[in-house]
């Protein structure tokens, strides 16, 4: 009998061990969160994916800045130039192609003017233009090497693309769909873009 009794305790002891082991786990599977890591096309799926609303518009301010020195061009020149930004730095710019298909190759070092500062190299392409070369309906950059521009770094291989650029009468931009594609560090989160798709319009 007194084994019995010492076998019986023994036993009730055992059973609330893993009684309490198997509470805890369930908590923990409970309480346990996952988050998807990829980032999808046209809307946000994470709270990491622009969850800054502003990134986009940041983004497309790049390529409004690039496509207004396209379109304050007096023509297509196919040359290479060196030249001194407004306020420091240089701009080391390649262009290339055929009035198809324009490709400039343009190297920032510390480059700032008025309203922008930019560092680092851009392939730029784009096409649909008019007889001088300007107003592209369609616009795709890709940074060659890590891009700033002004608080907005593009990751070496990231690529912004604009498409169906449309102009108002005034040859001002109307809208334009943005695709963005790889690393992009924006105010001290970073973004893996894959097809992040919105229309802009101004």
């Amino acid at each position: 009998m007194r084994r019995f009794k010492i076998f019986f305790i023994k036993m009730s002891f055992l059973g609330l061990t893993f009684q309490g082991c198997g509470t805890e786990v369930n908590k923990t599977l409970k309480t346990k969160k996952t988050y998807p890591i990829a980032i999808g096309t046209a809307v946000s799926i994470t709270d990491k994916d622009i969850k800054d609303e502003s990134l986009t518009q940041e983004l497309s301010k790049i390529m409004v800045t690039h496509l207004n020195d396209i379109n304050r061009l007096e023509a297509t020149n196919f040359s290479k130039n060196l030249n001194y930004c407004q306020v420091t730095g240089l701009k080391d710019e390649n262009t290339l192609g055929t009035l198809e298909k324009i490709i400039r190759k343009i190297e920032y070092k510390s480059c700032q003017n008025d309203n922008n500062i930019q560092n680092g190299d851009i392939i730029m392409k784009y096409d649909n233009i008019d007889e001088d070369g300007k107003f592209p309906h369609h616009l795709e950059l890709e940074a060659s090497n890590d891009y700033n521009f002004n608080n907005i770094t593009l990751k070496e291989g990231a690529t912004i693309e604009c498409q169906n650029i449309n102009y108002k009468e005034d040859k001002s931009i109307d809208s334009m769909i943005v695709i963005i594609n790889g690393t992009v560090e924006y105010n001290s989160e970073v973004y893996e873009l894959e097809n992040h798709q919105e229309v802009i319009r101004f």
